[in-house]
């Protein structure tokens, strides 16, 4: 995998992602080739340093996006309020769930994206789905050039992902005729950070809720939704379609089996002291973030929501199409967990696609070339869903 910073992982995976989300490389490296020293310093560089870059670029583009859509510049407008948001994301990704800055930034991020979403052709559905006593975050995609009732996708990220993040997936599949609603599921994104809702195992709850409501739209074929998640979502969407059903077709883009076992070899047990993350564990953001993540104030109680995050008695439950794509150099994930939901899956219909590195995409979630990954699990959701 390309590491843009030698020795630092975190900020790294940072760059791969906002590139895979829609960034863009000489826009990312006019601000990131100021961080090279930051980047060294402490366990995690200089965090501080990582916010203002990345937020000047997230401001500066902005500013282009709100005066190219004063001029009418739409196709200008539309492009950089997405880069924007993608920008912002990261500006605020690994500050602490207390920093006062961290609301400020997010709400910039949103912002962009709403912008982005208002001047898309088709415009993107800004949407809360009623989920228990609060609300999830979502976005609706609509299918290009389709008559009549279509098939449709429900799709999320990882960890610490966002649904915008994941909105290349989205618009990818709006072009093959097939509906989308990104969601950021609890534990997740604006779900998270607006309405306080920490990860939960039981990721059919939440997934049957999006299903109803997607089944309800009469532009939406019920007979014919899939689901589609990465990373984390990895664990996420298989659990979902073991037990709801009516999906139809599932990817699961980077597997986590036993995501307990995963934070294990992420942490530190010193004997008489508290559990802390190892400053060289290959992960996406900070401890305190993936604290908040898990709604939890300890590593120890952390640990113990964890012990239900596992596919082991669940996989064989699944019925559905499968596919299941995972990198046989993944840093966060061993493919050894990818291998054994495929074997174990109830499915009749299932595939496996392990990348290695003399094709490409064998990092997290194809991270080192993200295409033609993308688009090919496009493909075979789209083949999967139109099928009888």
């Amino acid at each position: 995998m390309f590491l843009y910073f030698p020795g630092n992982y975190m900020w790294s995976l940072a760059v791969l992602r906002s590139l895979a989300a829609g960034g863009i490389f000489g826009e990312i490296d006019w601000i990131c080739q100021h961080l090279k020293e930051a980047a060294k310093q402490g366990g995690r560089g200089d965090i501080d340093a990582w916010v203002d870059a990345w937020t000047k670029l997230g401001d500066q583009v902005y500013g282009i996006g709100a005066a190219a859509a004063k001029r009418g510049h739409t196709e200008t407008a539309v492009g950089a309020f997405q880069r924007a948001a993608v920008y912002y994301q990261w500006a605020e990704g690994f500050l602490v769930p207390s920093d006062r800055r961290a609301p400020v930034i997010f709400d910039k991020h949103l912002d962009a994206f709403a912008n982005f979403a208002r001047l898309h052709t088709p415009t993107i559905e800004i949407i809360d789905i009623p989920f228990e006593n609060s609300h999830l975050k979502t976005y609706f995609v609509p299918a290009k050039g389709v008559n009549g009732r279509a098939p449709a996708v429900v799709l999320s990220g990882g960890f610490d992902g966002t649904k915008e993040e994941m909105c290349f997936v989205a618009t990818a599949l709006s072009v093959r005729g097939v509906h989308c609603i990104a969601v950021d599921q609890p534990g997740q994104g604006a779900t998270l950070r607006i309405n306080g809702l920490p990860a939960r195992h039981d990721s059919e709850v939440a997934a049957t809720v999006v299903f109803d409501w997607l089944a309800r739209r009469p532009e939406v074929d019920p007979k014919r939704i899939g689901i589609i998640a990465a990373s984390l979502g990895g664990y996420y969407a298989p659990r979902a379609a073991a037990f709801e059903k009516r999906f139809k077709a599932c990817v699961a883009w980077c597997v986590i089996y036993d995501y307990h076992a995963v934070w294990l070899r992420r942490l530190d047990f010193p004997p008489g002291k508290a559990i802390v993350m190892k400053s060289n564990a290959p992960f996406g953001t900070v401890a305190e973030q993936a604290l908040g993540i898990f709604g939890a104030k300890t590593w120890e109680e952390a640990l113990k929501t964890l012990e239900k995050f596992k596919l082991d008695g669940v996989a064989e439950k699944i019925e559905c199409d499968l596919l299941v794509v995972h990198g046989s150099e993944d840093r966060q994930t061993p493919v050894e967990g990818a291998e054994r939901l495929y074997r174990e899956a109830g499915s009749k219909r299932k595939e496996i696609w392990i990348r290695t590195p003399a094709e490409g995409g064998a990092a997290h979630v194809s991270l080192d070339r993200p295409e033609p990954d993308g688009s090919l699990i496009c493909d075979w959701m789209a083949d999967r869903l139109r099928a009888d």
